[in-house]
């Protein structure tokens, strides 16, 4: 399968924390240039500001609403060919389904959020690359528990994230990381993107 319209094709990659999703886009990056212009849109998490509470609702709006202005910004520019997005739209819905699950956002506020977000002209991307592991072993990957990140955290999110996944009105890559080298996760994602 090739590019019908390269300037529009994006990839979202979703998933467990430490399934691979970051390492993979950076190898993909570096694959992918030798064919076509690669941009990669950076996770929001990782550039939060500090002021902002960890795991507060006001810290996940600002990361939704970055990730927002990021794909927007693409859509409209013609600086790349593919866009390889570090937890992007869905991520956002995603999060908004979690928060509402634990009671920490209601489910009218969730759903009207999931409404601003797909409603303000932010394309779908053409495909979602799913990248889960265990909770175990997410666990082994970043070397022990956090303060957010648990075992009981990881288990809640897989399940919740399994089912949210079903709702995804574009095409979906899953693979489960477990067990799997970096070089394994690579190949097969590569393998399976529509390029």
């Amino acid at each position: 399968m090739t590019i019908q319209n390269s300037k529009n094709m994006m990839i979202e990659f979703l998933g467990t924390p430490e399934a691979g999703k970051t390492t993979t886009i950076h190898r993909l990056q570096k694959e992918l240039s030798k064919k076509y212009t690669i941009s990669i849109m950076q996770e929001a998490a990782e550039i939060v500001p500090s002021y902002f509470p960890k795991g507060s609702i006001a810290a996940h709006f600002w990361m939704r609403l970055n990730t927002a202005k990021n794909i927007l910004e693409y859509q409209f520019s013609t600086d790349s060919e593919v866009l390889l997005i570090d937890r992007g739209l869905f991520d956002t819905l995603f999060w908004n389904y979690y928060y509402s699950s634990i009671s920490q956002l209601s489910t009218e506020v969730a759903q009207l959020a999931n409404k601003f977000f797909q409603n303000i002209g932010i394309k779908n991307p053409d495909l979602v690359v799913y990248l889960s592991t265990k909770p175990d072993e997410a666990i082994n990957r970043r070397g022990g528990e956090g303060r957010i990140v648990t075992l009981d955290f990881l288990k809640n999110f897989n399940s919740l994230l399994d089912e949210f996944i079903k709702t995804i009105p574009v095409p979906v890559f899953h693979l489960d990381t477990t067990g799997l080298s970096k070089d394994d996760v690579f190949k097969e994602v590569l393998h399976n993107l529509p390029l």
